[in-house]
């Protein structure tokens, strides 16, 4: 499933997040800037003991701005990782990947200063963590990150002033994490920047489906980065109706972000906690012996030392563990029993370009 691509807290943003690192071509008169990257990876999943070597991401993105009275584009080719902590048995997020495809790509149009429409496949707004590994400071992707949306055809509307964004947008074929694939959607919100301060805020809707509310905050502060991330989820009635008896129609996670720079080496560390309560939306939630859902959280804790070779080469090893509140069906031993732990051990190179 693909996942979410855009800059870390400033959600309304449509520039790629390694675009510092971009070269740019003249291609048919056409301003054309070519950035993505690649990595590899050994990844052991050691609560189901499993582990595999992989291509995570191989990815070519092609963007030209869109100016005043002109019309620009993004596209985004390759194969992207979906390594995230949200299952140790789902193969596909633990050691899988999505395949070669194109994994975004719209067109951009812009009649005045400031007002941009993009129309297209479209990467989400919603959310701090991206889809590319080497655009991330942790190899696997956290649980909030797994809940929320991630690419949909549709149209988004955004104007820009100063240091501020607004956005609204329309979408059909919406994939998220845990609310179910296709529906109409709506989406709107805003971002801005502050100094070395960044903030935005999001809605997005599914009808039928439910809503998530969407917080995001980073900084700088010398040599430390941090952030935060937020997520209220909530059923819509149709939701809920198809539901177990005695669910729950809501849920909330919680991300917090850090991390320490000297000389080549960085330290990032991630920090989440999950209340599933009886919803199912993280996919954590249990039943007791009666067959009626029971409440389950969860905590995660990644930390990812990393030594720079360069600005655009990298290598990092990664321990990422989860912990929750009751066993559940998510996570399982290596006996394939339920569990309510995961540990999962990580190294990986890569390059951006």
């Amino acid at each position: 499933m693909n996942k979410k691509l855009l800059s870390l807290a400033v959600a309304s943003a449509v520039a790629m997040p390694w675009a510092a690192q971009a070269g740019s071509l003249t291609v048919a008169n056409q301003d054309i800037t070519l950035s993505g990257g690649i990595t590899g990876a050994y990844i052991n999943n050691t609560d189901l003991g499993r582990d595999k070597f992989a291509v995570n991401d191989a990815l070519i993105d092609l963007a030209s701005e869109a100016k005043p009275g002109g019309m620009g584009f993004n596209l985004g080719f390759g194969e992207l990782a979906q390594n995230n902590l949200a299952s140790s048995n789902n193969t596909l997020n633990v050691l899988g990947s999505v395949g070669m495809d194109i994994q975004y790509g719209w067109v951009s149009v812009m009649p005045m200063d400031g007002l941009k429409v993009d129309a297209g496949l479209l990467a989400t707004n919603v959310g701090s963590e991206v889809a590319p590994s080497y655009a991330n400071d942790n190899i696997m992707r956290g649980l909030v990150w797994n809940a929320q949306p991630v690419y949909y055809t549709g149209a988004r509307a955004t104007y820009s002033m100063d240091s501020m964004s607004f956005y609204g947008e329309v979408s059909r074929d919406t994939t998220t994490g845990t609310l179910p694939n296709g529906g109409d959607g709506s989406g709107l919100g805003a971002s801005g920047t502050f100094g070395d301060y960044r903030g935005a805020v999001n809605l997005f809707n599914v009808v039928n489906q439910g809503y998530i509310v969407d917080l995001i905050f980073s900084g700088n502060a010398g040599p430390v980065k941090f952030g935060a991330n937020f997520d209220y989820i909530t059923k819509a009635d149709a939701a809920k109706n198809a539901s177990p008896a005695g669910s729950d129609d809501s849920a909330y996670g919680l991300a917090l972000y850090g991390s320490m720079a000297w000389d080549k080496f960085s330290l990032p560390v991630r920090i989440e906690y999950v209340d599933d309560a009886k919803s199912g939306i993280y996919g954590l939630t249990t039943t007791n012996t009666a067959g009626n859902p029971e409440s389950n959280t969860a905590i995660t804790f990644t930390i990812t030392p990393t030594y720079n070779f360069s600005d655009s080469t990298f290598a990092r090893a990664e321990v990422a563990y989860v912990s929750t509140d009751k066993k559940t069906g998510a996570y399982t031993d290596d006996q394939g029993l339920p569990t309510d732990s995961n540990l999962v051990v990580s190294f990986q190179g890569g390059v951006r370009f």
